[in-house]
């Protein structure tokens, strides 16, 4: 696997930053692989097109009968992404042969595909087989945020320290869990999204809108917006950019028309991002509540 690292490093740090047209673009470069490569440049062409939001580009090109679990797992993902549906019976199904988790990006999509799904202890469990993966240990610290286990993420992360302390991934996966910390870690979130940027050179509308978040938290909204309408130039239809411009909108004041604009936008980008989700279950309760209080 460490063959595989060196091999793919840029494109690798590029993905994860979000900057897929230069992802695909330095994959064009790698010429003289073995198969295992050949497989893994393959799969980090097809994550940069569902980043894109490509996935029926994906599903054309990677026929359900394929018989790399790689992927089957990609697809899968990108089948769930484009349906808005969870699915995850493909992936179990292949997590079920052990020797398919031989392969650590396997087990990274697999595990996207498990948490996407709520099965989050299952993905800890998949993810846990590659303890010094940086990709696996930054989902595993995604998940840990993502289901209020920041005591357990901050012990990751300082453990990820000691042994990949420049790994942008790593670094990201720090600033995730700044975020969550709170108080004084904002500032050090927003330092950390910011050093990565500058480093990469590459300003794309996740470390944008990441910087955003840090700004929102500070109460720092003016800069928060400049943050998000840049997000916005680089990707118009980027949801979480949308979803944040919307709270944003809420703190500067802007006209509801504005707020409205963003909520359209969102949905059309992404009708299942959560925060469609939490807006339409809390209108379908407050319309309830109304219907219920004029029959009395």
């Amino acid at each position: 696997m460490s063959e595989l690292v060196d091999t793919f490093y840029t494109s690798r740090n590029l993905l994860y930053l979000g900057a897929f047209p230069q992802t695909l673009s330095s994959l064009t470069s790698l010429t003289h692989l073995d198969s295992d490569q050949e497989l893994e440049k393959q799969g980090l062409q097809y994550r940069a097109y569902i980043g894109q939001k490509k996935y029926s580009q994906v599903l054309d090109e990677v026929p359900a009968t394929t018989p790399a679990p790689l992927l089957q797992a990609i697809r899968q993902l990108a089948l769930n992404k484009q349906s808005g549906q969870n699915k995850t019976e493909v992936v179990e199904g292949l997590l079920a042969n052990a020797s398919n988790s031989n392969n650590a990006t396997f087990v990274v999509v697999a595990a996207q595909v498990l948490a996407m799904g709520g099965k989050h202890e299952a993905a800890l469990r998949c993810l846990a087989q590659h303890p010094r993966n940086v990709e696996c240990v930054a989902l595993t610290v995604a998940i840990f945020v993502d289901i209020n286990r920041t005591d357990l993420a901050q012990k990751l992360v300082a453990k990820v320290r000691t042994w990949a302390e420049d790994s942008p991934l790593a670094q990201l996966a720090e600033a995730w869990t700044a975020l969550h910390v709170g108080g004084s870690k904002y500032t050090d979130a927003y330092y950390i999204f910011d050093e990565v940027a500058q480093a990469s050179s590459v300003a794309t509308a996740r470390l944008l809108n990441a910087r955003a978040v840090a700004k929102l938290h500070l109460a720092q909204y003016d800069e928060a917006q400049e943050l998000l309408q840049e997000a916005l130039l680089n990707d118009p239809n980027d949801p979480d950019s949308l979803a944040n411009s919307v709270v944003c909108a809420s703190f500067v004041g802007a006209p509801v028309e504005t707020r409205e604009k963003y909520v359209a936008q969102l949905r059309e980008a992404d009708p299942a991002h959560p925060f469609i989700r939490d807006l339409d279950a809390k209108s379908a309760e407050f319309d309830a509540l109304a219907a219920k209080y004029n029959t009395l």
